[in-house]
């Protein structure tokens, strides 16, 4: 609620900067950009509040009781001798870890969030605007 008044604010005084500016698409561009960094601000808050809250919760909580159940059925009612029990146990342990570790940078990964969320055309929209913008201030240098 504090961030849309911010926002209706912000376009307020943008819009009322506008009209007493003879440069009023640098301030629409201007604001189009806070908003843009406020738009990818709030995708990355949301991406690390989802990891926080879904990485460490619930599947944490599930994978653990998960290895513990298999492993101690290993151990009870295998019957294979100590030492493969140990090496069986190791070797799930590592596979385990593996898998963790690629599935967290496979759903975490920022490239996906920003996908998900539409950045990357907001980014690279970002990205023309500042190079039409840099052009047009070289060709205004050149005419001086």
């Amino acid at each position: 609620m504090k961030e849309v008044l911010m926002m209706s604010l912000f376009f307020f005084v943008s819009n009322l900067i506008k009209g007493f500016n003879p440069y009023q698409k640098t301030s629409v561009d201007l604001t189009k950009l806070k908003i843009s960094i406020w738009y990818l601000q709030s995708i990355k808050t949301l991406r690390l509040l989802f990891i926080s809250l879904l990485g460490a919760g619930v599947c944490l909580i599930l994978l653990m009781s998960s290895i513990i159940i298999f492993h101690l059925l290993i151990v009870l009612y295998a019957p294979w001798g100590t030492q493969v029990k140990v090496g069986v146990n190791l070797l799930c342990a590592v596979i385990y870890i593996l898998i963790a570790v690629n599935l967290f940078s496979c759903i975490f990964s920022e490239d996906k969030w920003l996908k998900i969320f539409n950045a990357h055309a907001l980014m690279k929209e970002l990205a023309d605007l500042s190079e039409a913008e840099s052009k047009e201030q070289g060709h205004t240098a050149n005419k001086n």
